[in-house]
């Protein structure tokens, strides 16, 4: 009976999935396993939070936790991800929109979120992402904040297909950023990661199209 209980629980808390090299067009992914029993085998997940749309175009956080009983799919919108253990510990990630799939399983809830867009992960690993969502974080704030109604930005932020979201996001920090007239090591360092991705969206053959701007995404 316990070696069965064990064969059920998830044998990792989440990993993160990437298109191959030689097939661009794969979706990005992020799987969460959130177990009935912690295993004190790797990050146990209690819970997880992602914003997602609502029926009226807004913005909700939504908890997912195990057993499920709600609905299974949902619209992500762009925001921070957020991955919690029963010891109070968080990590994170970032996606700019895509697709959630809730499955329950009898000793774990499995949640699958798909973009077409990156799904960076947040941690001392990867500091480059980190200072790129922080500046992103800034970006977008300003942008709501040029909303009298923040109904109508989140509106537009859900409406934004997440790829090209992304795509629009690189542009504008990529901009800002060269026309500093003082850049430090570090900001030399994200400057030359946000052209890497660009780089990497030509090889791949993703930018047939010049990329939108972020006031064409954020126009009423």
């Amino acid at each position: 009976m316990v070696k069965k209980i064990e064969d059920a629980l998830p044998k990792i808390g989440y990993v993160y999935h990437y298109p191959k090299v030689d097939e661009p067009m794969d979706k990005f992914r992020l799987d969460i396993f959130i177990s009935s029993i912690p295993t004190e085998q790797h990050f146990d997940v209690l819970r997880c939070h992602v914003f997602v749309k609502t029926r009226k175009g807004a913005i909700e956080r939504l908890t997912v936790f195990h057993p499920w009983d709600y609905e299974r799919e949902a619209d992500v919108c762009a925001g921070v991800v957020i991955i919690e253990d029963r010891k109070g510990n968080k990590e994170e990630a970032f996606t700019f929109g895509g697709k959630i799939r809730i499955d329950e399983q009898e000793m774990q809830t499995i949640c699958i979120l798909t973009s077409p867009a990156p799904i960076l992960e947040i941690s001392g690993a990867t500091p480059l992402h980190t200072l790129f969502i922080e500046e992103l974080e800034i970006v977008l704030a300003k942008r709501q904040a040029a909303f009298s109604n923040h109904l109508e930005y989140e509106t537009l932020l859900c409406k934004a297909e997440p790829f090209e979201l992304y795509r629009a996001c690189l542009l504008e920090l990529t901009e800002e950023f060269e026309n500093f007239p003082f850049k430090d090591e570090e900001y030399l360092e994200l400057l030359m990661y946000l052209h890497s991705q660009e780089y990497r969206l030509n090889a791949a053959g993703l930018t047939n199209k010049p990329a939108p701007t972020l006031d064409e995404i954020f126009v009423v």
